[in-house]
């Protein structure tokens, strides 16, 4: 039997039983008085048309009215009020057949379940002796339960219909609103509380306050779908900022293969670094994406100057500019200007003999520092280098060599550390590292909303 046919045959028994159930709970005395449920079948019908779309479903103050049918009147009176307010509601935008009956199912079943909740509890009355306290909480629970389940009825449905998450659905559409209704719970509390007190005229001044709640709803549902649209639209710049990434470096990789592959090393290098050294995930992402990126500058030097192993002095000048040449290529894409920052200061010094600015020490950006060690590191042990490989111990010590003077000392030693005692590493046998690297690191991206916190210093290892 198909999915639709099986859910709507259990709503139909659902249905049945609660009509039966209606019959057999309700007597002749749960309609009176005749004022206070023409009151709230007028209040419940002008509600509906009061209700502010949410998803797939409408929340409005007509539940208020069942609730008050549920508690004041009885079950049989309650589904009426319940129904017809959304048949008057179809009148102005008929649904179709199968939701139609969806609703009708779960707005009988619902108030008749709440009014015997009621009872169960002892239907708490003024009347009867009881404290305010007692009627009062009586009355929010069986609000906030039979709310509960009238959405678990309506969007539960549509969820089992069309194979979606209900939890998914409830976190989406009911918890973003369930402030409102407790509220709106606790002024039925009070409500049922004033009309014990005051009869006709309680109602009168619910009357007023659901008009101002309504428009209390409809700003918690109009900052939900905005933040909802914000949510998607970062989402989409993020990916836009990935595939921008993406594109360049694979970009690189056509016309040089190793260099690409080197960009993904320095990258993963370089962000682990960060991790070590206790900076945050955006500092992280970002030193990453500067080290995909940072020989993008190689993009405009001629074929020769990336292949062959004899340059002129004229080639070595060009290779000089790769650094200002990426980070002015870089910085045109919005929101990366301090990705291009590092891009323009990974060839810098710590002894301040660098290029192409000469900054020396903490002049020099952090992240800029970081991936200079980096980059030294897979140049020196890469096994599609320009030069002869070196193992991995000869190139530590060579770290070593120069820290204080060409890279941040503190910084080797953390770099180091990441090397030998968590085995980070990168294979430059065949491009699998690199495939990896550009799908599965989702890189800095100004959409993001964390902000950069300063820098901090290392500390030194002895």
């Amino acid at each position: 039997m198909p999915r639709r046919a099986i859910l709507i045959a259990a709503e139909a028994v659902l249905l049945a039983v609660a009509l039966v159930a209606a019959v057999l709970a309700t007597t002749a005395d749960d309609w009176r008085p005749f004022d206070l449920l023409a009151s709230l079948f007028v209040l419940a019908v002008a509600g509906q048309f009061l209700s502010v779309r949410t998803g797939s479903v409408r929340l409005g103050p007509a539940f208020i009215s069942t609730t008050l049918a549920m508690v004041l009147l009885g079950p049989a009176p309650a589904a009426l009020i319940a129904v017809a307010a959304v048949l008057a509601w179809a009148v102005r935008e008929p649904p179709s057949w199968e939701l139609g009956f969806n609703n009708i199912a779960a707005l009988t079943i619902y108030p008749v379940a709440g009014a015997l909740l009621f009872d169960a509890l002892g239907s708490p009355s003024l009347d009867t002796g009881d404290d305010a306290l007692t009627v009062a909480w009586s009355v929010l629970a069986v609000y906030l339960v039979t709310n509960f389940l009238n959405f678990l009825l309506i969007v539960g449905y549509l969820s089992l219909r069309d194979r979606t998450s209900i939890p998914r659905a409830v976190v989406k559409v009911y918890l973003p609103v369930l402030p409102w209704e407790v509220a709106t719970g606790a002024l039925t509390a009070g409500t049922v509380l004033a009309y014990e007190e005051l009869g006709l005229i309680a109602i009168a001044m619910l009357a007023v306050m659901l008009v101002t709640s309504r428009y209390l709803l409809q700003a918690v549902v109009d900052a939900q779908r905005q933040r909802d649209e914000l949510r998607a639209q970062m989402e989409e710049l993020e990916a836009l900022h990935h595939g921008v990434v993406r594109v360049m470096v694979e970009t690189l990789g056509m016309r040089d293969r190793m260099t690409a592959r080197h960009s993904a090393a320095v990258a993963r290098f370089a962000k682990a670094t960060a991790a070590a050294a206790g900076l945050p995930a955006r500092e992280q992402e970002m030193v990453h994406t500067a080290g995909l990126l940072h020989d993008v500058g190689k993009f405009t030097f001629p074929d020769h100057t990336l292949t062959s192993r004899h340059l002129t002095p004229e080639d070595w000048e060009l290779i000089r500019s790769h650094p200002q040449r990426g980070a002015d290529i870089v910085r045109r894409v919005h929101g990366y200007g301090e990705v291009a920052d590092i891009i323009l200061c990974h060839h810098e010094r710590y002894d301040g003999a660098g290029y192409p600015r000469n900054l020396a020490g903490d002049d020099i950006p952090l992240l800029a520092r970081i991936l200079s060690v980096a980059d030294c590191f897979d140049v020196m042990t890469s096994r599609d280098s320009y030069r002869t490989p070196i193992a991995v111990e000869d190139a530590i010590g060579e770290l070593r060599r120069v820290s204080g003077t060409q890279l941040d000392g503190a910084l080797v030693e953390v770099f180091i550390g990441v090397v030998t005692e968590t085995g980070v590493d990168f294979s430059h046998v065949n491009d699998e590292d690199l495939e990896e690297e550009l799908r599965t690191r989702m890189p800095y991206s100004a959409g993001r909303l964390a902000r950069s916190s300063p820098a901090r210093p290392v500390a030194s290892r002895h």
